[in-house]
């Protein structure tokens, strides 16, 4: 009887769950959310085209480089061969894949540069820190030129996909790049929209949205590609129709995985980019910059490519280098070197450019720029102040006096500006000396001493003004041979300007005129 009580005061004591729905039912639509990521692709279809021309800008030289003929070439099975080019060759008939030989019997004047591999690597490495300012999670697809980008996490700062996607066009465009955009639910389906502008939200979309494409956007391997299209598949949708066991029967377990990625049926990880700790940017420019002046806009494009870097990690930068290249685009000599300093980091191009402008006023080439690079060896965190209600805030004020002291070393030269610091000397005409602007004043405790005092001071008759103050004794100096004994007054004279005088004792007795309050 006792067993038989405690078994029904156990089952009493226990919890009834068989009313309560299960987890995987409280759990289902969060679930259903957390299945798939919103990637946003950045397709770059020029980019070793834009390496080579975005360094001349503004309207006129726009329309001057694009009635210029250029075009890109590269060695493929020892064949030296055309890969892109600009409107003005295209429009002579010029054509990717055909030999160079080929292109200059077509176009005498035609400009061939070879493909860099190295600089487009860069430059990727480049645009993926850029864009940490729009997304934490940024990766490099391999060998495609393009990024990705998760864009779901940030829906709230910056809209859709394809209002980010305008946006991230529109500021690469400023930077010189062109660039198209697309998004979807898995990587390998947002690089195949950004080829179409396409932005699909769902990945039961994917299928419909993307099934006409050809065969050659895939990013499969060519002889694949070549031997479906002589089995008669045309789109991606004559292959989606085939059983998985039939493509990997043919073609290898590769395709059907690319495929199962690409509709979302297996996962995906990708390496996600980490932004360094330094930059460097190189600009070659198509044609010589002559003066310093046309030298700005190539220069605002790196400095804006810099600064998008320095927002998306936080950072900020004290000091720049630049360095302007005078004769072979990759020689080490004839450069000549210009470094900026500030008095506080920033990550405003605008501040970095005011200063730049300034410098370049008085700038004198040494001869033509053939190549610009910018180095900025060291970011810093950046801790950005609070904006106050009212403008003369003394945050807002130490700002200003920093960027007018930047332009005036700018325009004058580092030495000829300086700040001030006190000295620990009673003798008012020892106790400040002049200190680097870098350098912290060292806050010592001071008497009330006027604003300006004068160079050396001036004999005067103590009758002609009114004593407000006074006297202060000041006695020192005794160990350097340059004791003093003097007694202060703050007086007013007869225009109502107070004044800062003192009766000497020794070693010039006499009245004296030293400071001016107001």
């Amino acid at each position: 009887m006792q067993r038989s009580g405690c078994s029904s005061a156990a089952a009493a004591g226990r919890l009834n769950l068989s009313g309560l729905p299960s987890l995987s039912q409280l759990m289902g639509n969060r679930r259903t959310k957390l299945t798939y990521m919103l990637w946003l692709a950045i397709h770059f279809p020029h980019l070793a085209l834009n390496l080579l021309t975005r360094g001349q800008g503004g309207r006129k030289n726009l329309i001057a480089l694009s009635a210029v003929p250029v075009a890109l070439s590269e060695i493929i099975e020892r064949r030296e061969l055309i890969i892109d080019c600009t409107p003005a060759a295209s429009a002579a008939g010029v054509r990717p894949g055909m030999p160079v030989s080929a292109a200059l019997g077509l176009l005498g004047d035609l400009r061939v540069a070879a493909r860099d591999r190295e600089a487009e690597r860069q430059a990727l490495q480049r645009l993926a820190a850029w864009c940490y300012q729009y997304s934490s999670q940024v990766c490099i697809p391999g060998d495609r030129a393009g990024l990705l980008i998760e864009a779901g996490a940030s829906g709230r700062l910056f809209g859709r996909p394809e209002d980010l996607g305008r946006r991230l066009a529109h500021e690469l465009g400023r930077l010189g790049y062109r660039a198209m955009t697309g998004s979807a639910p898995t990587p390998e389906a947002a690089w195949l929209a950004a080829q179409e502008n396409l932005h699909i939200a769902a990945a039961g979309e994917i299928r419909r949205q993307l099934g006409p494409l050809p065969l050659q956007r895939l990013h499969l391997e060519p002889a694949h590609v070549a031997a479906m299209e002589r089995m008669g598949f045309r789109q991606l949708c004559d292959l989606l129709r085939l059983p998985r066991k039939a493509l990997t029967r043919r073609f290898g377990p590769a395709v059907s995985d690319y495929l199962d990625r690409l509709l979302g049926a297996r996962a995906d990880p990708r390496a996600l980019y980490q932004p360094p700790e330094t930059f460097s940017s190189r600009l070659d420019l198509p044609a010589e910059i002559g003066t310093s002046q046309a030298l700005l806009f190539p220069l605002k494009r790196l400095l804006e490519e810099l600064c998008g870097i320095l927002r998306g990690g936080d950072t900020a930068v004290q000091a720049v280098q630049i360095t302007l290249g005078h004769e072979h685009p990759h020689a080490d000599r004839g450069n000549t070197l210009i470094d900026l300093g500030l008095q506080s980091p920033t990550q405003d191009a605008t501040r970095l450019l005011a200063v730049l402008r300034q410098r370049l006023e008085h700038l004198r080439l040494p001869g033509p720029a053939r190549a610009i690079r910018l180095d900025a060896p060291r970011l810093l965190k950046f801790a950005a102040g609070q904006h106050s209600l009212f403008r003369d805030a003394p945050a807002e004020r130490q700002q200003d006096i920093d960027q007018l002291a930047e332009r005036l070393q700018a325009r004058l030269g580092r030495d000829a500006v300086s700040g001030l610091t006190g000295v620990e000397d009673h003798r008012p005409e020892y106790s400040w000396r002049t200190r680097a602007l870098n350098e912290p004043p060292r806050c010592t405790a001071l008497a009330h001493r006027p604003a300006w005092l004068l160079p050396q001071p001036r004999r005067c008759a103590i009758e002609n003004y009114e004593i407000l103050a006074g006297p202060e004794r000041i006695e020192s100096g005794w160990w350097d041979g340059r004791d003093c004994r003097r007694d202060y007054f703050v007086v007013r004279d007869a225009h109502g300007s107070t004044l800062w005088a003192f009766h000497e004792y020794k070693p010039r007795p006499g009245w004296y005129l030293h400071g001016i309050f107001a």
